[in-house]
Parts: structure tokens; sequence; C-alpha cells
């Protein structure tokens, strides 16, 4: 075998390790963004999840304050009376 010959070689092994590890480091990255896309996607879901909460409960909550304001509007026409 000449050096040539050798010189590829040893080339074409340095280029394999280097390509399997830059494949691994890859991979990795891609879990790890994924990991962080899934924890993003759950906090967008925990906060649809109050806004979906407080619009149900939004009737509820002006019903309540009118009351509130009525109870006011009539102690202040007693008052004037």
């Amino acid at each position: 075998m000449s050096g040539l010959e050798q010189t590829f070689y040893i080339m074409a092994i340095i280029f394999m390790g280097i390509g399997f590890i830059l494949l691994i480091a890859l991979v990795i990255g891609v879990f790890m963004i994924r990991a962080k896309i899934n924890k993003i996607h759950a906090q967008i879901d925990a906060k649809i999840d109050a806004i979906t909460m407080f619009a149900e409960r939004g009737g509820e909550l002006t019903s309540f304050a009118s009351q509130q304001v009525l109870k006011k509007a009539k102690k202040v026409l007693k008052k004037k009376k």
C-alpha cells in the first residue's frame, strides 16, 4: 500500500468519525429542541385553559359586579329621598 492510499484511508476514517459525531450531536439537538417545544406547548395550553375558564365564568362575574353596582345605586337613591 502506497503512502497516498494510506493517506486517503486515514482521511476517510477521520471524515467518517467526524460525520458520526455530528450525526449524534444532531439527534441530541433534535430531542432537546423537541423537549423545549413541548414545554412551550404545555405553557400555552395552561394559559388558554385559564383564559377559557375566565371566559366561561365571565357571565357570573359580570352579574355579580352588576348586582353590587345596583345595590350601591339603590342606597344612593334612598339617601337622596
